[in-house]
């Protein structure tokens, strides 16, 4: 049932991505940083955006990541990373998860009543499946040397957002203009939700330039803009 759940979920996605890039070709967006890019969901719509000079996609999961590398192999333009972002340089844990969209380096809250129910739609008590560790390593660490005024970052973590967040302090103070994030409904994962990222962004003088919906109302995809 789990992959007929995620195939279920990624044929609604479709419409979701639309959406989202259709929104984004109103702005001269020249790069992205997909934080989280899993088998390519939105770098496929990505690729839509006729001004997009480089793409950095990030995905630490080993099996997804060949998937992934494997599926733009012909895009030069795509720089694909097999480890994750944080907000030191380091190795973390990560937890795979029988839907592999949902793996994370965050804690899982056991009590959630949004996890219990995501179990219950995939017909296991326990979503979870294995761990391993990962490096990781920051935006900051990574781009100092390369600039991203007209970049997006895009950051799609189950839960680890303001890690990725962190991490990237300083050029999201001074060069990243639109931060394009995904805020999961309920509290599934302990030490981070929705009400901190935003926190965070307003803090560093971004605002909420437009939300998405996903179709079933179980997350929504916020875009921010700097500022100015």
């Amino acid at each position: 049932m789990g992959n007929y759940l995620e195939n279920f979920f990624n044929l609604i996605d479709k419409y979701h991505q639309n959406r989202i890039i259709n929104f984004l070709k109103l702005f001269n967006l020249e790069s992205i940083i997909d934080v989280g890019s899993h088998k390519g969901e939105f770098l496929s719509y990505a690729l839509k955006l006729s001004k997009i000079k480089k793409i950095y996609a990030f995905e630490p999961q080993i099996e997804i990541n060949k998937i992934l590398a494997e599926k733009f192999a012909k895009h030069k333009n795509i720089e694909i990373f097999n480890f994750a972002l944080d907000k030191e340089v380091s190795k973390k844990k990560i937890y795979i998860n029988k839907l592999s969209s949902t793996s994370t380096l965050s804690e899982l809250n056991r009590s959630s009543f949004y996890l219990k129910l995501k179990n219950f739609f995939i017909n296991s008590k326990n979503n979870f499946v294995n761990s391993y560790y990962v490096n990781t390593n920051t935006i900051d660490n990574l781009f100092k040397d390369i600039l991203l005024r007209n970049t997006l970052l895009k950051v799609d973590v189950e839960g680890f957002e303001i890690n990725v967040l962190m991490g990237g302090i300083n050029k999201i103070k001074t060069e990243i203009p639109f931060i394009l994030i995904e805020h999961q409904m309920g509290n599934q994962y302990k030490n981070s939700n929705a009400r901190i990222v935003h926190k965070f962004l307003l803090e560093n003088n971004f605002k909420v330039l437009k939300t998405f919906f996903f179709p079933t109302f179980h997350f929504k995809d916020v875009l921010y803009k700097k500022i100015k």
